[in-house]
């Protein structure tokens, strides 16, 4: 009898037959492969870490990450070793890969402060980072470092860090170093340069109008100083036409502003008014 000739309930019969052997044959296959991925031949031998560190330590590495890293060479999730090296405090990224022989290669990327944040009550609370991301470390570690203060509303760290970015580029001709930049919840931008005047920028909404106020405060802010012969203690840059000084009354004064004060006045008279034309 040709095969072609055999009755629908016997081919069906033989189909059904192969098809069970062959899913017996695939259970079979993946429960030795399942069997053999956990032996402890595929044990993870070692993992190696890459990157230019300075915070981060082989100690905290030890105690908080590789705890955390579960399963051997083949079944290890590397999405869940590299979310257990970013926990780390100061480790901003982690790139994780399998590497023969049974390794594992870790590539960190080290936070870089830029600032400290500070809550509304003038205190410390976190670091801000290259990027303009806010992270949590021990403050302890970076006391020597000089880092400048920013403040602002909630989740303003990235728009506080572009304008200090740009004040920077500002500043340049007068060698200023900001101390302090803070974003006021009106919008206002208020700025303390390191060992000299505090100053009001008023709002960047104007993109154009705020640029040429700042432009012409650097521009002139030098002349006013030599004029009088007094050191700038603050400024007040959110006239249309022109800005407002304070000058320092002495060597104390003069001090006094260095030392950090933010008060700005609209001064007159002997206290050194000036506006710069355009």
């Amino acid at each position: 009898m040709l095969r072609q000739d055999l009755p629908l309930d016997i081919r069906l019969m033989n189909f059904t037959s192969r098809a069970l052997v062959w899913l017996f044959v695939l259970g079979a296959l993946a429960a030795t492969g399942n069997w053999l991925l956990q032996r402890p031949w595929w044990s993870i031998r070692s993992v190696r870490v890459e990157g230019v560190l300075q915070h981060v330590s082989a100690t905290s590495l030890r105690s908080q990450a590789l705890p955390r890293v579960q399963g051997n060479w083949f079944t290890v999730s590397l999405g869940a070793v590299q979310q257990a090296f970013e926990q780390v405090p100061w480790v901003r990224k982690a790139v994780v890969q399998r590497v023969w022989p049974l390794s594992l290669l870790v590539r960190l990327q080290e936070q870089q402060p830029l600032a400290l944040w500070l809550d509304a009550t003038g205190n410390a609370v976190g670091l801000v980072n290259a990027q303009g991301e806010s992270f949590e470390a021990n403050l302890g570690e970076v006391q020597d470092l000089g880092l400048p203060r920013f403040f602002g509303p909630p989740a303003s760290q990235q728009q506080v860090t572009a304008m200090y970015r740009d004040l920077q580029q500002r500043f340049a001709p007068l060698r200023w170093r900001i101390a302090r930049l803070g974003l006021g919840a009106q919008g206002d931008w208020q700025v303390q340069i390191a060992q000299g005047p505090s100053i009001d920028l008023g709002t960047d909404d104007d993109a154009q109008a705020f640029a040429e106020r700042l432009q012409r405060f650097v521009r002139l802010e030098p002349g006013v100083a030599a004029h009088y012969g007094r050191a700038v203690v603050s400024a007040d840059l959110r006239y249309a036409n022109g800005f407002a000084v304070k000058l320092a009354k002495d060597d104390n004064d003069a001090a006094k502003a260095a030392q950090g004060a933010r008060g700005t006045s609209r001064g007159t008279g002997s206290r050194g008014k000036s506006r710069g034309a355009r």
